[in-house]
C-alpha cells in the first residue's frame, strides 16, 4: 500500500498491533526509586528499572502512570512531564511495543512494593548516569538532567 503523495510504501504494517508501556521515573527529595524486578518476570528478570506497566485499552498514558505507579510502590505521584519514547520488544514472546517516559513526583503514601519487584532504591539524581542500564533508560536519566540543570541562554 502505498502513501499518496509521499512515495511511501507502508506495505502490509498498517495492520500490525503493538503494545503501549509507561515508565515513570519516581523523584523524591532529589533521589529517584529504581525497582528490581521479580525473577519471574517474563520481560527483564532481575533487572532494575523505574518502573513501568501497560496502558490499558482505552486508558491515557498519563493515567497508566498514576496508577502503575500506585499499584507497583504504594506511592500516590503527579506526573511532571515527558522524558522519551522507544520502541523495543518485550519478553520472550517479542511483542512489539512502545514505551513512553514519565518524570514524576511523590506526593503521598509509603512505598510498598507489589509482587512484581523485590527490592527497591532511592538514587541520588546526580548518580543516574553512572549507571549501567539499556538506551532508553540512559536517554531517559540525560533528559532528566537536562530539565533539572538547564543550559543558560547566551545573547547573540
Amino acid at each position: 500500500m502505498a502513501c499518496r503523495g509521499t512515495g511511501l510504501d507502508m506495505g502490509s504494517d498498517m495492520d500490525g498491533r503493538f503494545l503501549v508501556v509507561v515508565a515513570f521515573l519516581i523523584e523524591r527529595d532529589s533521589h529517584m526509586l529504581l525497582l528490581k524486578r521479580s525473577m519471574s518476570k517474563d520481560h527483564a528478570p532481575g533487572e532494575w528499572e523505574p518502573g513501568s506497566g501497560r496502558v490499558r485499552q482505552g486508558e491515557a498514558a498519563v493515567a497508566a502512570v498514576l496508577r502503575e505507579a500506585k499499584e507497583e510502590t504504594g506511592l500516590d505521584v503527579t506526573v511532571l512531564g515527558l522524558l522519551d519514547t522507544f520502541h523495543f520488544y518485550r519478553g520472550p514472546a517479542r511483542e512489539e511495543a512502545i514505551g513512553i517516559v514519565f518524570h514524576c513526583r511523590a506526593t503521598g503514601g509509603d512505598l510498598i512494593l507489589s509482587s512484581e519487584h523485590v527490592e527497591a532504591k532511592w538514587v541520588p539524581c546526580e548518580q543516574l548516569q553512572d549507571l549501567a542500564c539499556p538506551e532508553w533508560m540512559r536517554r531517559s536519566f540525560s533528559a532528566l538532567v537536562a530539565l533539572r540543570n538547564p543550559a543558560p541562554l547566551r545573547s547573540p
